[in-house]
């Protein structure tokens, strides 16, 4: 009796157990999908770290097939599972948790090995020194949809460093507003701003001054959407690399302000005094 019990409860609980992870006929199921988005972000890593090597869109896209290969499925399956998980934000954070768990355990698994070369990449050419969540959800229960961020300097900071943000974004309407600044010991304050349509990979690139020593990293997106949706932000980073002169004229574009924080008036000056 107590075998038939058991078989009963069994034969009820694996339907269940396969009803948890159904998606539509064509849709990557959550566990692939989990794993295939670890492969991707670490391909995205790679290229981060080797971008003398992945130097351009074919070579990067070239790395992502073989990506798609290893899973066995396509670009076209992949953009529509994206789509789905997208629709179905739910399901999306638990694929995006088991991602998270994926990558974690790959780290532990790598020891010392990744532990050294994590500690070399930080102070080294390239790092993530994105200091905040990595999924923001963007609705009209916030208090506000102006989203900000500042970090201060560390000892790993050098003049000319290229800050490169990007964010994915999902279900986003409208114009959104973002902007990237660097603050310096003289109060200088520089940034670069642009505007955000439709979804997917965006980025704002900002080259910080070769001859000024930076002292504070900060910027916002004033995100727009239609009334009663949210947005999703995803795998927002912000990437840290070495002054690069190939690139080092795009700095005609930053844009500059002198005395970005007003300084406090002394008991000598008037209330007319005015201020370069």
């Amino acid at each position: 009796m107590k075998n038939l019990k058991r078989t009963a409860i069994i034969s009820l609980a694996i339907p269940l157990l396969c009803a948890c992870s159904k998606v539509p006929r064509g849709i990557i199921a959550p566990h692939d999908m989990a794993m295939l988005l670890a492969d991707l972000h670490t391909g995205e890593a790679v290229v981060d770290l080797n971008h003398s090597t992945y130097y351009n869109d074919s070579l990067r896209l070239t790395l992502k097939q073989s990506v798609y290969l290893r899973h066995g499925v396509s670009s076209e399956q992949v953009d529509s599972s994206l789509a789905w998980y997208g629709r179905n934000i739910g399901k999306y954070m638990d694929v995006y948790d088991e991602t998270i768990e994926i990558l974690e355990q790959r780290l532990i698994e790598s020891g010392n090995r990744v532990a050294g070369e994590a500690s070399l990449s930080i102070a080294g050419d390239s790092v993530d020194v994105w200091p905040n969540a990595r999924f923001i959800t963007v609705s009209e229960r916030m208090p506000s949809r102006t989203l900000t961020f500042s970090f201060s300097r560390d000892n790993n900071w050098e003049p000319g460093d290229v800050y490169t943000w990007r964010v994915k974004l999902f279900n986003h309407y409208g114009v959104s507003q973002w902007m990237l600044a660097s603050e310096y010991e003289d109060g200088t304050v520089e940034y670069m701003s642009s505007e955000i349509t439709g979804d997917g990979r965006k980025e704002i690139i900002f080259i910080s001054d070769s001859t000024q020593q930076a002292v504070r990293v900060f910027g916002y997106i004033s995100a727009s959407n239609r009334h009663g949706a949210e947005m999703y932000m995803d795998s927002i980073e912000m990437i840290r690399k070495r002054l690069d002169p190939s690139i080092y004229s795009r700095r005609y574009v930053v844009n500059k302000v002198k005395n970005f924080y007003p300084r406090t008036k002394t008991e000598n000056e008037s209330d007319t005094t005015s201020r370069k």
